[in-house]
């Protein structure tokens, strides 16, 4: 899934279940923010030392795959069940870590986020959110290097859903995945499904917090959503993309403004530039010379800011996933926890 759903849809969903508006467009951010979140930053403290985060996306896929290890099966490709019907294949093939919608695996990621502490439990539901939809969108593909994930003639390395490009993430898009028995995939079905299993899953939340029950009203959010997908449509690109965005911002009202992805980073942090500014983009920040600088605007301060409690928040669902999923691992003699 990209923006269209892990920020637009996931805040609307977040809002209809009963999440206060702030508590909704945290969710949003946080769970687009997983996407975005691909460069490893130190930033400095004036007392000396320094702070680092974890990345939980990568537009590298030839990183070496403990490092991938880390990153996909935990935060895009939950492994789930491999004899999940919809998951026949014409090869017959099955695989441990094949991702299937809606998980044991996924439920338990997600179930932990609403456990969480209060100074990072938003950002964790954002987090885990992220994954558990992306559950439907990837399922059938593994999150490392395998030629279970190959597709037809494709020279891309075959990892996650490279082969498959961007088709698993369009929101409406009808594509062929010819390694399956039922080749023919609708992603508004899909996604319908995806927004259906996450609604029940924030009122469940909403309701054990707040004895808020708004678990009813998904008949009405239903044929929302639906019209927001808009038509369905098949070719190499994302049709209708302006049309939907444009809903999106009308129904959304103004407690989810366009997504920024350098919000949360410039508010919490400032930065040092010497030499040309750097980008936060993974291969141009290889060719600068002189290293920018970071620190924190406010370090005294520095544990309020969203874009700490975000990284903090990865660091423990990262935490939390690799114990859950580390028996998994070993029965096919990878070591998670050392990766």
């Amino acid at each position: 899934m990209n923006t269209e759903f892990h920020y637009w849809f996931t805040g609307l969903i977040a809002k209809k279940a009963g999440f206060s508006d702030k508590e909704a467009s945290t969710i949003a951010y946080a769970s687009e923010y997983v996407d975005e979140n691909d460069v490893s930053f130190r930033i400095k403290n004036q007392a000396g030392g320094e702070y680092s985060n974890h990345i939980s996306q990568t537009m590298n896929i030839l990183k070496p795959k403990n490092k991938l290890l880390r990153i996909y099966p935990v935060f895009h490709f939950i492994p789930g069940d491999p004899n999940y019907r919809r998951a026949r294949r014409k090869d017959g093939k099955m695989h441990l870590l094949n991702t299937t919608p809606n998980s044991e695996n996924a439920n338990e990621i997600i179930g932990e986020a609403f456990k969480s502490h209060k100074d990072t439990r938003v950002y964790r539901i954002g987090i885990a959110s992220h994954s558990y939809v992306d559950t439907w969108a990837h399922q059938n593909f593994v999150g490392w290097y395998d030629d279970f994930n190959n597709i037809g003639l494709d020279l891309k390395p075959d990892i996650g859903h490279a082969d498959g490009e961007h088709h698993p993430d369009w929101i409406s898009h009808r594509w062929i995945d010819n390694r399956l028995v039922d080749s023919e995939v609708n992603n508004r079905s899909r996604f319908l499904s995806a927004s259906k299993a996450l609604f029940e899953k924030y009122c469940e939340y909403i309701k054990n917090e707040k004895q808020q029950d708004n678990s009813s009203e998904w008949e009405k959010l239903e044929p929302v959503l639906a019209d927001l997908m808009g038509s369905t449509y098949t070719g190499n690109r994302c049709k209708y993309k302006n049309q939907r965005l444009e809903k999106y911002k009308k129904i959304s009202g103004e407690y989810l403004p366009e997504f920024d992805e350098r919000e949360w980073f410039d508010e919490a942090i400032k930065t040092k530039v010497r030499g040309m500014k750097d980008s936060h983009g993974e291969f141009k920040e290889k060719f600068t010379i002189f290293e920018d600088e970071y620190y924190w605007h406010d370090e005294d301060n520095k544990e309020k800011t969203d874009w700490y409690r975000f990284q903090e928040a990865v660091k423990e669902n990262q935490r939390s996933a690799i114990k859950l999923l580390s028996p998994t691992f070993k029965k096919m003699g990878v070591d998670l926890s050392t990766s």
